[in-house]
């Protein structure tokens, strides 16, 4: 082989990379390589495009995500693999039940109030998007708006992309977007956000509702991000409970006995005890002089630590806004806190729906409306009062002449009292068929 002295003195050969080929064939080294154009270590440099989004993804293609992490045949049972769908929609602890239940519960509350158009309280014609904002994603209004909820209380900011546009630019169709293939900074020149969805620009494009905001934070923060504490406990505590099940839970009582037993000796005490305890039909039971039955004073709830996991979950409850009775979770208030159903969900739209709700109506308002249009929803089906209050409510308007009773009848979705059908018996409707 060549070699090549340096100037110390050292001489250097030009060796093959790696160990001989066993076959005989030539070195590596040897070969010439492909003509491939060279692309450099991270991809195509930045373009006017993406100058904020830097060069194109490192580790995979962004039309190409990672697969999700599984178990291999024989991965030990304490072990977990990595919760990669926990990012998306569901946010980072959307695989605990407690954190499902309480989104769910207030976007499907949320989702299905009736909403509308209104200009200085005046009912307005609502534009086609109000029934259903893309007709080829969702099949009404309530699944988008479910989505907008997820994300926005989940992650801490929803990202809404217009698909398409009315002449006079207002967004005629529109969806939401998965955070994950959302990428947002802030220019450096102006300090304003920039959007690329999948490394393409969509600045002019996206409606970013942002939870919580930060100036000169590009993005936005939700509840869940100060709960990691809380969040490690649940999940400890639902491990704990689910191996103490599957590993048999806790014994009420020990068989104990004076000398050491073998095992066989063991599993023989334990099988005549079992057989002893179906045959005495309730009777005492005899225990030989060298053995002894000790209770164990440990309860099963205790060991489970049931109520530290019941604490935990209600605080999360809390952090999401739902009070911890709609979810079956001791809330530790007096009994005189609420005196009646209706006021418990009272309170929660007072705190958590309309406030919530509001802000992500607001913000489709003032992006896809004309400017003094508001996009409202109508809370009246889940804090409804009884008859009897609605009763006293339409006497008094009515009376005092603020309201007249066709307005009274349309708020209860009845039919003005000139349009009163009767309803058809049988004699008419044997008539009707008679073509009489």
């Amino acid at each position: 082989m060549p070699e090549t002295t340096r100037p110390s003195g050292l001489v250097v050969s030009a060796r093959s990379l790696g160990p001989p080929d066993p076959q005989g064939l030539p070195p590596r080294s040897s070969f010439t390589p492909n003509d491939n154009a060279p692309v450099g270590t991270v991809g195509p440099a930045p373009t006017a495009d993406n100058a904020g989004f830097g060069a194109q993804h490192v580790l995979y293609p962004s039309s190409d995500p990672p697969l999700e992490a599984q178990a291999w045949a024989g991965w030990p049972v304490e072990w977990q693999t990595p919760n990669t769908n926990s990012l998306g929609m569901m946010g980072p602890a959307g695989d605990l039940d407690v954190v499902w239940a309480a989104i769910d519960l207030n976007s499907r509350i949320s989702a299905d109030m009736p909403v509308g158009v209104t200009r200085a309280n005046t009912p307005q014609p609502p534009p086609s998007w109000i029934a259903n904002p893309q007709p080829q994603v969702y099949s009404h209004w309530g699944e988008f708006f479910k989505q907008a909820w997820w994300s926005y209380q989940a992650i801490g900011e929803t990202f809404i992309v217009a698909t398409s546009r009315f002449a006079d630019g207002f967004p005629r169709t529109f969806m939401c977007l998965n955070p994950m293939f959302v990428t947002v900074d802030l220019d450096p020149a102006t300090g304003l956000r920039q959007y690329w969805i999948g490394g393409e620009r969509a600045t002019d494009d996206v409606l970013h509702i942002r939870y919580t905001s930060i100036n000169g934070d590009a993005h936005g923060h939700g509840p869940l991000e100060v709960a990691g504490a809380r969040v490690t406990a649940a999940r400890v505590f639902m491990r704990y409970a689910s191996d103490l099940a599957r590993n048999g839970g806790v014994p009420w009582a020990v068989l104990k006995h004076k000398y050491r037993l073998h095992p066989a000796q063991a599993q023989q005490m334990k099988a005549q005890w079992i057989e002893s305890a179906r045959n005495r039909f309730g009777a005492p039971a005899i225990l030989d002089s060298d053995a002894d039955l000790q209770v164990l004073q440990v309860l099963p709830k205790d060991m489970a630590l049931s109520e530290l996991s019941q604490h935990t979950e209600a605080r999360l409850a809390m952090l999401l806004g739902v009070p911890a009775f709609l979810l079956s979770l001791p809330s530790g208030a007096d009994s005189m806190t609420y005196t009646n159903v209706s006021q418990l969900f009272d309170q929660h739209w007072r705190t958590t729906l309309r406030p919530m709700a509001r802000f992500i109506t607001r913000a489709i308002s003032g992006w896809a409306l004309p400017a003094g249009n508001e996009l409202e929803i109508d809370p009246e089906s889940y804090v409804r009062a009884d008859a009897t209050a609605r009763a006293n409510y339409y006497t008094l308007m009515i009376n005092s002449g603020i309201m007249t009773p066709d307005e009274a009848r349309n708020l209860e979705r009845l039919p003005p009292r000139g349009d009163i059908t009767p309803a058809p018996t049988h004699e008419n409707q044997v008539t009707q068929n008679a073509g009489v």
